[in-house]
């Protein structure tokens, strides 16, 4: 079955939350240690968390077999908070497809750069891109430093 690109919806919260948590705890391993992963990732995946994150978002999904497998987020300024694709289908042109979903979007609304922090993990990707790396960042989350990238794309006008 081919995969569909569609508009989130706030139905789509306990499948993004299961594809955060295992792309962080399965696709980000050999990037971050043990202790990184389980701070980053917290407990097990929280629909109802997820819900209330998502809400009010601009984003798309990645949908195969009635299920979502990536999605993304943007806000009105050009900032993507979540980008994440599910481990089990990286590598198959899952997160292209949505970022180019996202990108078009982020053009049709004259968004001038994009801008997100960025994991180790998905860096080369956005590089892949057109991003480019701002600074290395190293946010503290539960207690545990976590190496990111700010990275930013500017957008023909």
């Amino acid at each position: 079955m081919p995969i569909e690109i569609r508009p989130l919806k706030n139905s789509d919260a306990p499948d993004c939350a299961r594809v955060f948590y295992d792309a962080v705890t399965i696709g980000a391993k050999e990037y971050y240690s043990e202790e990184q992963l389980a701070a980053w990732a917290g407990p097990a995946p929280a629909p109802e968390r997820w819900s209330a994150k998502l809400h009010d978002m601009a984003g798309f999904v990645a949908v195969k077999d009635n299920s979502v497998i990536g999605f993304m987020t943007i806000d009105t300024k050009g900032y993507v908070e979540f980008a994440f694709t599910s481990p089990y289908h990286t590598r198959q042109g899952v997160g292209t497809a949505i970022y180019d979903q996202l990108q078009s979007w982020a053009e049709q609304r004259n968004i001038s750069t994009l801008s997100a922090d960025i994991s180790i993990a998905a860096k080369a990707f956005f590089l892949h891109h057109g991003w480019q790396v701002e600074r290395e960042q190293a946010p503290v989350v539960r207690g545990v430093a976590l190496t990111n990238f700010l990275m930013t794309k500017t957008l023909a006008a």
